[in-house]
């Protein structure tokens, strides 16, 4: 039997109200901040609206899907973010960065009744600052040295 290699994932801290606390990891600060600049208008989904921002150095974060099945908008993604020195970012598969995205409609009761998948999406404006979004620079940090 193999055993998952996985690296532990880092939590932290987070007030929700006034003497609670959570523990967040980098994945759901992740899905945290994407909510709120999407409220912003500070989310580029897809690979016309992402390469745009990449292009003209107005991204924050891209964020890449792990599963997406064509090689050259994966070579394309990561030479932009590059070029541009953007964090990149990969994400586990297409239907969970669609559904962070804000591409999803759902039932009365809040399940998923339907979602659109995205390959890429880039955040522009990452809304006011935030305990998530310290998480995810920290993260961000520790990845890139």
């Amino acid at each position: 039997m193999a055993e998952d290699s996985a690296a532990p994932i880092e939590t932290s801290a987070v007030a929700t109200e006034v003497g609670k606390t959570e523990e967040i990891d980098h994945l759901e600060a992740l899905r945290r901040v994407l909510r709120k600049a999407n409220s912003v208008n500070g989310l580029r989904r897809g690979l016309h609206e992402t390469a745009k921002v990449l292009d003209n150095g107005t991204a924050r974060l891209c964020l890449l899907a792990a599963d997406c099945e064509n090689p050259e908008y994966i070579k394309l993604i990561k030479a932009l973010c590059d070029a541009s020195k953007i964090h990149l970012l990969e994400i586990e598969s297409r239907a969970l960065l669609g559904e962070w995205c804000g591409l999803v409609k759902r039932d009365e009761e809040g399940a998923v009744r339907k979602a659109v998948k995205t390959s890429v999406a880039a955040i522009t404006d990452f809304g006011d600052d935030s305990t998530e979004l310290h998480i995810l620079m920290n993260h961000l940090k520790k990845e890139t040295a």
